[in-house]
C-alpha cells in the first residue's frame, strides 16, 4: 500500500484504487468522504431503488392480472374506457421490470401517452357523452393506442440516439464545440416537450370533471356520482405520478455528477473533490427513487379507485380471509 494513506486514522478498503492520487495533501481528510459516498450511493442507487421496484413489479403483475381478465368480459363500450388503462399497466410494468433489471426506462414514452389518452377518453366521456357514444369506436381507441406505441418506439429511438451521441458512443460523433450545444437543446426541447402536453392535458381535464360534476345524468361511464368521483380521483393520482415523474426526470444538471469510465473511485479527478460530492451523489440518486416510488403509485391507485379493479381486489380478500379462518 502507498505511503500517502499509512498515517490516516481512517482506513478504507477503497484505498487501493486511490494510490496514484498524490496530487493533493489532503488525502486522510478526502478517503473519509470517498467511504460516505460509497455508502450512499449503495443504499440511494442500488437497495432502496430495488426495494421499491420489486414492490413496483408486484404491485404492476397482480393489477395488471385482474384487469386483464375483467377487460376480456368487457363489452366493446366498456372496453373503449380500458384500452388506454390496459396500455398504462403494460407499460408501467415494462417500466419496473426493464428499470430492475437492465437499469434503463423502457416503456416511459408509452405511459405518458396513455396517461394522455385515458385522459382524454375521460373528459369526452364526461363533458362530450354523445359524441363519445356515437363517433368514438372501440376500434376507433384501439387505432390511438397502437399510434401511442408507435410513436413512442420513435420517440424513444430519437432521443436514445441523440445521447448515445452526446456520449461519443453512437453511430455519428459530435463535437463539443458546435454540436454539442444544439444537440443538448434538441434533446431539452423533446424532454420538455414531452412532460409539457401531459401535464397541461391532465390538469385540464381534471378541472373539466369538477366542472361538470352537476352533469351525472349526461355521463356515460355510469350513471351516478360515485363514478364521477372515482373517476376525479384516479385522475388527481395520475397527476401526482405524472409529477413525480417529471420531478425525477428534471433534477438540475448541476447537481449531477459526471462519472468517468471506470466508476466513481476509478479516477483521482472525483477523489480531488470527494468532499464536493457527497450532495450530487445524493441528487443522482432522486431520479430513480422517485420513479421507482411513480411506479408504485400507479398501480396502487388503479387498484384503490378502480371500481371494476377495487371490487376484484376485495373478493380476493374475502376470498384469503375465508381460507385462513377454516385451516
Amino acid at each position: 500500500m502507498s505511503n500517502i494513506f499509512q498515517n490516516c486514522s481512517h482506513h478504507s478498503i477503497y484505498e487501493k484504487y486511490l494510490v496514484n492520487c498524490t496530487n493533493t495533501t489532503e488525502q486522510c481528510f478526502l478517503i473519509r468522504y470517498v467511504d460516505k459516498m460509497q455508502q450512499l450511493n449503495f443504499w440511494l442507487n442500488e437497495l432502496i431503488p430495488v426495494i421499491l421496484l420489486s414492490i413496483s413489479l408486484i404491485l404492476n403483475i397482480y393489477f395488471l392480472g385482474i384487469l386483464i381478465q375483467e377487460y376480456l368480459k368487457m363489452s366493446d363500450v366498456t372496453r373503449k374506457q380500458y384500452v388506454f388503462i390496459l396500455s398504462r399497466g403494460v407499460s408501467s410494468l415494462a417500466a419496473a421490470s426493464s428499470e430492475l433489471i437492465i437499469k434503463y426506462d423502457l416503456g416511459f414514452c408509452t405511459l405518458l401517452g396513455s396517461y394522455v389518452g385515458s385522459a382524454i377518453l375521460l373528459y369526452l366521456a364526461t363533458a362530450r357523452p354523445i359524441l363519445y357514444s356515437h363517433r368514438i369506436s372501440v376500434r376507433t381507441v384501439y387505432f390511438f393506442a397502437t399510434g401511442n406505441i408507435i410513436g413512442s418506439i420513435l420517440i424513444s429511438a430519437t432521443t436514445a440516439l441523440f445521447q448515445t451521441s452526446v456520449l461519443a458512443m453512437g453511430p455519428f460523433k459530435c463535437d463539443l464545440q458546435h454540436c454539442l450545444p444544439n444537440l443538448n437543446f434538441i434533446l431539452f426541447a423533446i424532454i420538455s416537450i414531452l412532460f409539457l402536453i401531459p401535464i397541461l392535458v391532465l390538469s385540464f381535464v381534471l378541472a373539466a370533471l369538477y366542472c361538470y360534476k352537476n352533469r351525472m345524468e349526461d355521463v356515460s361511464l355510469e350513471n351516478s356520482s360515485s363514478a364521477l368521483t372515482s373517476a376525479r380521483t384516479r385522475l388527481a393520482w395520475t397527476l401526482f405520478t405524472f409529477t413525480l415523474i417529471s420531478l425525477s426526470e428534471a433534477v438540475p444538471g448541476f447537481y449531477m455528477v459526471e462519472i468517468e469510465k471506470g466508476g466513481l473511485l476509478g479516477t483521482c479527478t472525483n477523489f480531488y473533490r470527494a468532499d464536493h460530492l457527497v450532495f450530487p451523489t445524493i441528487m443522482n440518486s432522486f431520479q430513480i427513487i422517485l420513479w421507482s416510488i411513480a411506479l408504485i403509485v400507479d398501480p396502487l391507485s388503479g387498484l384503490l379507485f378502480d371500481p371494476v379493479i377495487r371490487k376484484v381486489w376485495l373478493r380476493h380478500v374475502e376470498d384469503l380471509k375465508f381460507f385462513v379462518t377454516t385451516r
